[in-house]
């Protein structure tokens, strides 16, 4: 006799292909999905997408429970690593909580609408693709019971500047980033090479020298980042314009931004 409570206990968001092995290697998709009705019939689970089901705790309503967005990104693809503002919130310095889930895959997926949000899969970055290098400063952290993985600070700091619009917004990703305790100098050097955006160098370099205390950065390190900038001048917060010229980064800056530089007014 399979052990249907222990799988739900130790799966609180599962596939049918998953469920399946449970029931046994000679049950039939059609035998698995009856096993599956049983259950959804009787309030034990959810259907959340099509393949996809959640786990309902006992005394809850099953049409009005809300599953682990996190979780179920994790059953919509195997191979998922959390990423932007989805990685602030797990590695606990998001300054805010986001509706929207965010995770990155080898292999694009529609979005999938859950209650009060979305859940949203991106590829990783072409260059780390190209290298077979997906998992370069990723993390493996524990979510209700299951291992899952997250960019780490590095990576997540790095993806954040990089694309803010899915971290809240710049102001969201300052302020989170700056609650990091801690910062491998070198990973996150690493990572800036592999990505190779010269935009990127001047965005973290002038984020770190605005938090070089806390994160113990030193001269050198940002002299380096500030050698491999872009050559023209660029916007630091994409959707906004005007503000000022920092030169050595080459970044134009909002105003709240540009305190304590000899910078340019554009």
């Amino acid at each position: 006799m399979t052990d249907v409570d222990g799988f739900f206990q130790a799966h609180p968001v599962f596939t049918l292909s998953q469920f399946r092995k449970l029931v046994g290697g000679k049950a039939t998709a059609s035998t698995t999905q009856t096993r599956v009705k049983y259950y959804l019939a009787r309030g034990r689970l959810r259907l959340v997408e099509k393949g996809v089901y959640a786990v309902v705790p006992p005394g809850v309503d099953a049409e009005k429970f809300a599953p682990d967005r996190f979780l179920v990104a994790a059953a919509l693809r195997d191979d998922a690593v959390f990423a932007y503002h989805s990685a602030l919130e797990l590695l606990g310095y998001a300054h805010s909580v986001y509706r929207d889930t965010f995770y990155l895959t080898n292999r694009r997926r529609k979005d999938l609408v859950l209650d009060g949000g979305r859940v949203r899969a991106f590829l990783h970055p072409k260059p780390l693709r190209k290298k077979g290098e997906e998992d370069y400063g990723v993390e493996v952290r524990e979510r209700l019971g299951l291992k899952i993985k997250v960019t780490g600070p590095e990576r997540t700091l790095v993806d954040c500047l990089a694309a803010p619009r899915y971290a809240g917004g710049l102001e969201e990703v300052f302020q989170s980033a700056a609650g990091m305790p801690a910062l491998d100098l070198d990973r996150l050097s690493g990572y800036l090479d592999r990505l190779g955006q010269k935009r990127l160098f001047a965005t973290v370099g002038f984020f770190l020298e605005r938090e070089v205390d806390r994160f113990f950065v030193p001269p050198q390190f940002l002299d380096r980042l500030s050698r491999e900038r872009l050559h023209s001048p660029s916007y630091l917060d994409r959707v906004k314009r005007g503000g000022r010229l920092v030169s050595r980064w080459n970044l134009i800056v909002p105003e709240r931004w540009a305190k304590g530089y000899e910078s340019l007014e554009v």
